[in-house]
């Protein structure tokens, strides 16, 4: 920006800069000038900024009191978020009064908040994302140089943050530091929602779960989980510990196999609480909800999307047990034949009722090999289905082999 430009606009209140070929986002010598203009910034977001490697300079920090939502993301030459002050040798002190969100994704150089000898304060931070920066540290490192000086300041004080946050997305190697590191138990007890990204163990830490027990929507992608939860040796001892999740998001889950490993009365303990599962992008997955003593009795809506290896989402006795359900979408998995088989045990008395009694939506999308929603002989009723969607199912010539009831005002 320059002076000129600047007067354009008087009171900037969210500014976004997307690829924008430029060294520094504000030129010091017209910092007076253009302070007043920012004073009233409350949002501000950089993605795809290549030539960037500061957002900041320390001067300007005082002047952006209103700040409530910082995101930088794919800045692949970014440094530090604040430049280092090339006259004052004291030790920095920055606040960020009113940034309730700050996101950082996709920034393999970011090393530091301030290159310098610095505190900071975010009384405010609710929502946290770290992704895809190698570079930084969020835990304390009593490494020291000659001088001694700590060899690398922490992004920030993350125990004086983590009371306060309510959202969080972390890199597999933080998850690991979280694990590691003693944290009172009581410093994540606001924690409601948790992603975690490129995390490369072959199951999902359960102990999280024991540690954030609060939480209420768990994320997970690009992981190297060959199935999401495992009970062995853990759940039998921690089961009831474990928080109670709402929501659960798979996505490019591509080692995944299975969501559990071993069939358990504790894992029930996982699921039944769960309102939401949608699962995205996870190639080598075959079948999703498998005949088990699992419990899925309070799930509202079930998702799947682009899952090649997919060949049906359900069992029969499972589908039974899904009282609560009001959405069911499935997109895009060209292996599916149908979307509820037949339990082994039931292939000599398929003359049973599957009762769907809130089902309200059934979307069905590009399922290339889809031959009908199940070959069972059910007689399937669905008393409160609203919409009915079959596109892009060409070998499809009838829904079920057995008996159909939905209400005469139904939108096909």
């Amino acid at each position: 920006f320059n002076i000129q430009s600047i007067y354009i606009f008087c009171i900037v209140m969210a500014l976004e800069l997307n690829a924008i070929n430029v060294d520094e986002i504000w030129h010091y010598n017209q910092l007076p000038a253009m302070v007043p203009c920012f004073q009233s910034l409350t949002r501000l977001i950089v993605w795809g900024c290549d030539k960037l490697k500061y957002i900041f300079s320390a001067s300007t920090i005082q002047s952006l009191e209103q700040l409530q939502h910082l995101e930088i993301r794919l800045c692949k030459s970014l440094q530090e978020i604040i430049s280092e002050n090339r006259t004052d040798q004291v030790t920095a002190y920055f606040v960020f009064p009113r940034v309730t969100t700050l996101k950082l994704d996709g920034l393999p150089e970011l090393r530091c908040l301030y290159p310098g000898m610095h505190t900071s304060e975010w009384p405010a931070l609710k929502n946290l994302v770290a992704c895809n920066c190698d570079k930084i540290t969020l835990s304390q490192n009593d490494e020291n140089d000659q001088f001694g000086v700590p060899a690398q300041q922490p992004l920030f004080s993350f125990k004086k943050i983590l009371p306060n946050l309510e959202g969080l997305a972390l890199s597999g190697k933080d998850i690991t530091m979280i694990l590691q590191d003693d944290f009172p138990q009581h410093l994540f007890g606001s924690l409601k929602q948790l992603r975690v990204g490129d995390d490369d163990l072959a199951c999902f830490p359960l102990d999280l779960l024991e540690r954030f027990h609060n939480l209420e929507f768990l994320y997970l992608s690009d992981c190297s989980y060959e199935v999401v939860f495992s009970n062995e040796g853990y759940l039998e001892t921690h089961a009831r510990k474990l928080a109670l999740i709402k929501r659960l998001n798979l996505t490019r889950l591509n080692h995944l196999q299975q969501l559990w490993k071993h069939d358990s009365k504790e894992l029930d303990f996982i699921f039944q609480h769960l309102q939401i599962l949608r699962v995205l992008h996870c190639q080598n997955l075959l079948s999703l909800l498998p005949s088990s003593s699992v419990s899925f009795r309070n799930l509202t809506r079930l998702e799947t999307f682009a899952c090649k290896k997919l060949m049906n989402l359900l069992t029969s006795s499972k589908a039974k047990s899904l009282e609560r359900l009001v959405s069911l979408r499935i997109f895009g998995c060209p292996a599916m034949t149908e979307v509820i088989i037949s339990d082994e045990d039931e292939t000599a008395n398929l003359k049973e009722e599957i009762v769907f009694s809130k089902l309200s939506a059934l979307s069905l999308f590009d399922l290339d090999s889809l031959t009908s929603f199940s070959s069972g002989n059910y007689a399937f009723k669905l008393p409160s289905l609203q919409d009915l969607w079959v596109i892009g199912c060409p070998k499809m010539k009838l829904f079920t082999k057995g008996e159909l009831s939905t209400p005469l005002r139904l939108n096909v």
